[in-house]
């Protein structure tokens, strides 16, 4: 009696250990699926991230390098946008501050280099207001890399000509008018390639 007693005390701890082990299998695979199914819509939010995000207000370009000249004059490879943003340049800075008179890109491109955005115009006929809007940009960055000046051949990869840009090293933002927007992307442009080293290893 006391043997059929003790057998069935084992079979009853065997039974309970087996309910136990099966929840703490339940468990773990409840677990998994939640694992999976958070990681699957992860992924799902960063792809949709990729293809749904608004491609930037600026045009890219190619690097034509980072090689020093001793003159304005020297003869170089061409750059690939207008203005330029990379290339042939003198081996000194010009001046982070408002220019009166067009500075050569052959000078200008070492600020870029150096992490420096330029802000350009090509007002023949005149337009204050983007003048203005570019003053009032510049002065908010008066401790940082920004320089301004105006610069007569503004010109977008398909040819279209405008009156303004923000150039950084591979990079140009074109506009043609000055309004909250415009003035919300110059911000966005030098918070994005500001201070930035360009050189080569950097």
């Amino acid at each position: 009696m006391a043997r059929a007693r003790g057998k069935r005390l084992i079979q009853e701890r065997q039974r309970k250990e087996a309910e136990q082990l099966e929840r703490k299998r339940a468990a773990d695979r409840r677990r998994m699926v939640v694992v999976a199914a958070t990681a699957v819509g992860l992924l799902a939010i960063g792809i949709g991230w990729i293809f749904l995000a608004p491609e930037p207000p600026w045009v890219a370009f190619d690097s034509v390098g980072n090689t020093h000249i001793e003159a304005v004059t020297d003869p170089h490879v061409a750059y690939n946008s207008s203005p330029p943003s990379s290339g042939p340049h003198m081996g000194s800075l010009v001046g982070w501050q408002e220019h009166d008179d067009q500075v050569p890109a052959e000078a200008y491109v070492h600020n870029l280099e150096d992490g420096g955005v330029a802000l350009t115009y090509n007002c023949p006929d005149g337009c204050d207001g983007v003048t203005s809007q570019l003053r009032a940009v510049l002065a908010e960055y008066e401790n940082d890399n920004v320089l301004m000046f105006p610069y007569d051949d503004i010109v977008d990869p398909d040819g279209v000509s405008h009156t303004a840009s923000a150039v950084a090293w591979g990079r140009v933002y074109y506009f043609d008018v000055a309004n909250s927007e415009t003035e919300q992307k110059l911000r966005d442009f030098i918070g994005a390639f500001e201070g930035i080293n360009n050189h080569v290893g950097a």
